[in-house]
């Protein structure tokens, strides 16, 4: 009684496997094959896709990315000088209209990333940008304050007189002579001749001389003084200090002229204590110096010469970086000579001059300036659009006459680069957030700031407005 029992399920069938035979693969009894085509190595290689080759050597600061190939691409001037024989000049060259990313060069692969590797970085801030230097924010970021120029007091005072000026830190008529015939030269408005030399040189000395006795430095006015009242008895060739006085009489006026005119309360007096070079980073702002006139050429011939003498008096050369924008101040006018001097030892001291220009044609009107832009082995080409601008980009710089119609046509921030005798390279900068903040020059076109403006003038803007509809 009750349910009978299910019968039992089938045995599931055995399923035999059998071992996959080479040969029958190799015949193509599994799989349908196919006959392959003879070839040689030769014609196999040209199946493979081609693959750029990085621009540059990954030993270097990063500057940005290959517009063309995507690669990462890397620049350190003094890594090159010692993996390139064809790379002998510290100098670099920068060169773009205005707002296309030659600031923004400067602050970040020019200043930020040169202190991260414990450089030392001095920056000359021409441009000014809301009420001062556009470089103050990010001196300021990294917790140093500018060093602010002004003419008539109020600002940073520079001694050309000082020690420290001197060549190799000594009281040196070197350093100092060559910068007062410099200051005399943009006061006369010619070149000192040999016998006011003379009358300069015996000033000099008889000014150093009365103010060690007095202990404390000489400055530019003790040697006004002793032009116009020579105190020197008996020197070789002169018969006395009346002669001294005929000599020096006209560079005395000039000179005293000069220091209680233009360069007032800039170089007559004693260094101001805040002038150090202990820092990474000093920034010396002299955006509210005149842009006629010879403030700005003697103050930044006697900032170069003086930095060069501090750095040569360092035990262990410490690379340096020095920041120039609005360069044809430098490469161009009465106190070229000096720069040029200095830009001709830069390799020897460790120094690294960085000169933006906004066109050649600052320039290619003085050999000498010229010989100073093509000195540079690195060069930095941001976009031109006059057609005759990028051409003398392509002569200065030895581009192919391709280039031309690239230089007129890069894009914001974009430039070509040239190392050494190598080919151009087209780089898109990149900047990290940080950096973005930092090197912002938008300010003033940004800015939402208003002025008061009266009711009156309302009224009659407007109605000025309701007359022209």
């Amino acid at each position: 009684k009750g349910t009978p029992p299910a019968p039992p399920a089938p045995a599931a069938p055995r399923l035999r496997v059998r071992e996959r035979k080479r040969s029958l693969d190799r015949a193509g009894y599994y799989d349908a094959s196919s006959r392959g085509a003879s070839s040689t190595t030769r014609q196999i290689a040209g199946l493979h896709l081609a693959i750029a080759g990085a621009p540059t050597s990954p030993r270097g600061l990063f500057l940005g990315i290959d517009a063309i190939t995507g690669w990462p691409v890397y620049h350190d001037v003094y890594q090159a000088y010692q993996d390139r024989a064809d790379f002998q000049s510290p100098n670099v060259i920068v060169v773009g209209d205005i707002g296309n990313g030659k600031s923004s060069l400067c602050k970040t692969w020019g200043v930020f990333r040169q202190l991260l590797l414990g450089r030392r970085v001095v920056v000359i801030d021409k441009k000014l940008q809301e009420g001062q230097g556009e470089y103050a924010p990010l001196a300021r970021a990294l917790g140093v304050e500018p060093i602010r120029f002004r003419r008539g007091g109020g600002g940073t005072r520079i001694n050309i007189l000082d020690p420290h000026i001197a060549l190799e830190g000594r009281e040196d008529a070197v350093g100092q002579t060559d910068l007062l015939y410099a200051v005399l030269g943009e006061a006369l408005g010619r070149a000192v001749t040999t016998i006011e030399r003379k009358a300069v040189r015996v000033a000099h000395a008889s000014a150093i001389a009365a103010a060690r006795q007095e202990q404390r430095v000489a400055t530019i006015r003790d040697v006004a003084a002793f032009l116009l009242q020579p105190r020197v008895e008996e020197l070789p060739g002169v018969t006395g200090p009346g002669q001294l006085l005929d000599w020096g009489r006209e560079c005395g006026f000039a000179l005293e002229e000069l220091i209680e005119g233009d360069l007032a309360g800039l170089i007559d007096g004693e260094t101001s204590p805040d002038v150090r070079l202990n820092n990474g980073l000093t920034v010396f702002d002299i955006s509210a110096l005149p842009e006629e006139g010879p403030a700005i050429p003697i103050v930044m011939a006697i900032i170069s010469t003086w930095m060069r003498a501090r750095w040569m008096s360092d035990d262990e050369p410490i690379p340096t970086v020095i920041v120039i924008e609005e360069g044809w101040h430098l490469v161009g006018g009465r106190f070229a000579e000096v720069t040029r001097r200095n830009i001709r030892l830069s390799r020897g001291a460790g120094l690294m001059h960085l000169t933006a220009l906004h066109h050649l044609s600052d320039v290619v009107a003085d050999p000498h300036a010229v010989a100073v832009v093509q000195d540079a082995a690195t060069v930095v080409i941001y976009q031109q659009a006059k057609r005759g601008d990028a051409e003398d980009c392509v002569r200065m710089f030895g581009l192919p006459e391709s280039a031309v119609e690239v230089i007129q046509n890069l894009p914001q921030g974009t430039c070509l680069l040239k190392i050494g005798s190598g080919v151009p390279v087209m780089v898109s900068h990149v900047r990290s957030e940080i950096e973005r903040a930092l090197t912002d020059t938008d300010g003033a076109m940004t800015s939402s700031a208003t002025v008061q403006v009266s009711s009156t003038l309302r009224q009659q803007a407007a109605a000025m407005i309701e007359g022209a509809r």
